[in-house]
């Protein structure tokens, strides 16, 4: 299976350029280069609106992705609304109590979404994920959430927002409780990691917005080329690359 991952879009209304950025262009090129790809499946993994989640934003993207006719699924980031996002998309069936996170089967393996819109994840949805983590079957499982489940080595990000420490442990808990090989694809640090934990691997993705300096400890861009990550997986071997843009001008 070729999956691409797209992350931290922060689409907002035609015209708004946050810091000079055109990012609905940055979309537009972005689903021309997965048109191009034609890979089997797509997941963007949150931040899809600039702020705060906008049904017209949602429905714009939506309009954009459709037109690929290529599978895809979308969770929400914390600049996200889950439920006015499960509305647009039409994922109204896996909102629970306000959280949007679901189970999908992408070619033979079963990967789950989560929810971390508010930097945290809820009993019942840790409840629901253990729940999943123990099915039998796969000695492997993928998970795509918004925020990485561990400190990322960002200085900005991990002093001011990572996923907060009762979800991180929780999630660290039941990671290394199932005994599966765990892939963690994530996004909201805005710049390439890879992270080997006891349990697994945490590929965090680029933004296609703008890249955070990774040194410092006040928010600096580091560049601003929209990027994806391309994943590959077989049964014998998972493969994943990033792959930046080229600026326009």
């Amino acid at each position: 299976m070729r999956i691409l991952q797209i992350t931290d879009q922060h689409v907002g209304q035609p015209g708004e350029l946050p810091n000079g950025i055109d990012v609905r262009d940055n979309f537009l090129r972005l689903c021309r280069t997965i048109a191009s790809i034609a890979p089997d499946f797509v997941v963007l993994t949150g931040d899809l609106c600039a702020v705060f989640g906008e049904l017209s934003v949602y429905e714009w993207m939506k309009e954009q992705l459709d037109q690929l006719a290529i599978p895809y699924a979308v969770i929400s980031g914390n600049h996200d609304d889950p439920e006015l996002l499960a509305r647009a998309f039409g994922l109204e069936d896996g909102l629970h109590g306000g959280e949007l996170y679901f189970r999908r089967k992408i070619g033979e393996e079963w990967a789950l979404f989560l929810d971390t819109t508010p930097g945290t994840l809820s009993q019942k949805q840790l409840e629901w994920l253990r729940t999943e983590l123990m099915r039998p079957g796969s000695s492997r499982q993928f998970i795509f959430m918004h925020h990485p489940p561990v400190l990322a080595g960002i200085p900005h990000m991990d002093n001011n927002y990572p996923l907060l420490k009762p979800g991180r442990d929780a999630l660290h808990a039941l990671f290394t409780e199932c005994g599966k090989e765990i892939y963690v694809f994530c996004g909201h640090y805005h710049n390439s990691i890879t992270l080997r934990c006891p349990y697994g691997t945490i590929y965090v993705t680029p933004s296609s917005y703008l890249q955070i300096d990774p040194y410092q400890e006040e928010f600096a861009i580091e560049h601003t080329m929209p990027a994806f990550r391309y994943i590959e997986w077989t049964p014998q071997q998972v493969r994943s690359l990033v792959h930046y843009l080229p600026p326009t001008s």
